[in-house]
């Protein structure tokens, strides 16, 4: 059964309270949408509208919330990977890491064999559920084809739900979407399911940018799902205090799920929990810090337990410049408390690095095993008449043993058992080489890169993927 409880920050008068504050603030700064179409939207929908500054009320942020749902089914090219966001704990890819580390820690700037490779690492990383976005971002491709380049060797490499990569709202984002047109053969797919997502941050505080407010418009007249990041860093872009720091991000995201509905009444909008502790000290922010927790964990709360929408988070990370001890500590104290606090969905989980700013393959595998752990746990104990062994208990001797015992032979292999870790005694281990941790994992990618095939993709669709991306490419004259 699964645990009884998860961990609240806040009190229901609390939550309440935080939701007034917010709409405090709505009513009376407003935020600014620096698209015209996005103001010319709300104030066609009676929005008070000054210049690029809208003030929302307290009934149009309730229509909104109303019509959102509160989960949906993401579908994969493989239908067997598809998955209900909203429903359980889902690990999606991380995103915006600019170098990629060696397995020794070096890092470098990534090219698209880097790429192409963590899709693979994502693929056979059993828990991994989503791959595509933008974990990398290539220097060997022009920006201007850089995302047909990384949708397709995300569609080459993996066949769970795909993400796109970020990209600015203009034709170039359009030309990835015509990629998952190819890939699954209907040119009306983006009606029909929902195949894939948008990320939009807002600029904090109480700005979405163009392209942001663009990009809701785009993916939400397409019918497909937005995620809106509010991440402001307390202290720096965001109030010094925790608690005003959760009412600024919950202002700006309640904005943005305005937006998406009045474009799109019912499209699927995901609130994620980005924000970060401002470390003053050293005009830094912290991903990994225990008040980013705190921060964090109030957000999954207030969007699981008080609007009753999926709870999207950035956990899992670390400020650690490698895969050490640190690594460890920061990852698991800030993916287990989110997933304690009820998470659905998370980013950067898997082998972030340096504050985000490094991905490391070795640490993806690393911390595919510390999910696994995580989400063992979160399932709870069996508590049913066949989990309590009666017959074996009554039977057994004072000072005895159960290792033999029916139930024993039974059951023995039902614990959960290590991925990279070692259980094994210190003299085995020893003999087989006295490998660490991070040496298991690089034989890990390692081996899953070489049994890796060239393409999940049939030829036919491959080939009309790569046609499409050089009509591009000579449309503007890019060799």
């Amino acid at each position: 059964m699964m645990l009884q409880n998860r961990l609240k920050v806040f009190s229901e008068a609390e939550m309440e309270q935080i939701h007034q504050n917010a709409l405090l603030l709505l009513q009376k700064k407003g935020i600014v949408f620096q698209g015209d179409d996005a103001v010319t939207c709300f104030a066609r929908h009676g929005a008070a509208v000054s210049g690029h500054t809208v003030f929302l009320a307290a009934d149009m942020i309730e229509d909104a919330l109303f019509q959102c749902p509160p989960s949906f089914l993401l579908e994969a090219p493989e239908k067997s990977r598809s998955v209900t966001v909203g429903e359980g704990l889902l690990i999606h890819p991380a995103g915006g890491e600019i170098f990629i580390a060696d397995p020794d820690g070096r890092r470098h700037s990534p090219v698209l064999a880097d790429y192409a490779a963590i899709q693979t690492v994502y693929q056979y990383c059993d828990e991994i559920n989503i791959g595509g976005s933008k974990p990398l971002n290539p220097i060997d491709k022009d920006d201007r084809v850089k995302g047909l380049y990384l949708t397709l060797a995300a569609m080459r490499h993996c066949n769970k739900p795909l993400l796109t990569p970020v990209e600015e709202m203009d034709e170039r984002q359009l030309e990835c979407l015509k990629l998952y047109q190819i890939l699954y053969g209907d040119d009306d797919i983006f009606e029909k399911h929902y195949v894939t997502w948008h990320p939009v941050c807002s600029a904090s505080p109480y700005c979405y940018p163009a392209h942001a407010s663009d990009g809701i418009r785009l993916f939400a007249e397409r019918n497909q799902p937005v995620v809106l990041v509010s991440a402001p860093m307390s202290g720096i872009t965001g109030p010094v205090q925790l608690y005003s720091t959760v009412v600024l991000a919950l202002a700006e995201l309640l904005a943005g799920i305005v937006y998406a509905q009045l474009i799109r009444p019912g499209v699927p909008v995901v609130p994620s929990a980005s924000l970060t502790y401002g470390n003053m000290r050293y005009a830094t922010w912290e991903c990994a810090a225990p008040d980013t927790a705190l921060l964090l964990g109030g957000m999954i709360q207030l969007f699981r337990e008080y609007y009753k929408l999926p709870a999207r988070a950035q956990t899992g990370v670390t400020s650690s410049k490698t895969v050490d001890y640190q690594a460890g500590l920061e990852t698991m104290q800030s993916f287990l408390f989110t997933a304690l606090c009820g998470v659905n969905l998370t980013s950067q989980s898997v082998g972030s690095l340096a504050n985000l700013l490094t991905l490391s393959p070795e640490k993806t595998v690393i911390d595919n095993e510390m999910i696994s752990r995580v989400r063992y746990m979160l399932k709870g104990m069996a508590t049913d008449e066949s989990a309590f062994a009666l017959d074996d208990i009554l039977k057994t001797k004072a000072g005895g043993d159960f290792m033999t015992a029916p139930s024993t032979l039974a059951h023995f292999k039902d614990g959960w058992q290590p991925i990279v870790s070692d259980w094994r005694s210190y003299d085995t281990w020893a003999d087989d080489g006295a490998k660490g941790i991070q040496e298991t994992a690089k034989d890990k990618v390692k081996e899953i890169l070489a049994n890796a095939p060239d393409s999940l993709l049939d030829p036919c669709q491959e080939k009309m993927m790569t046609d499409y991306i050089r009509h591009i490419e000579k449309k503007h004259k890019i060799v």
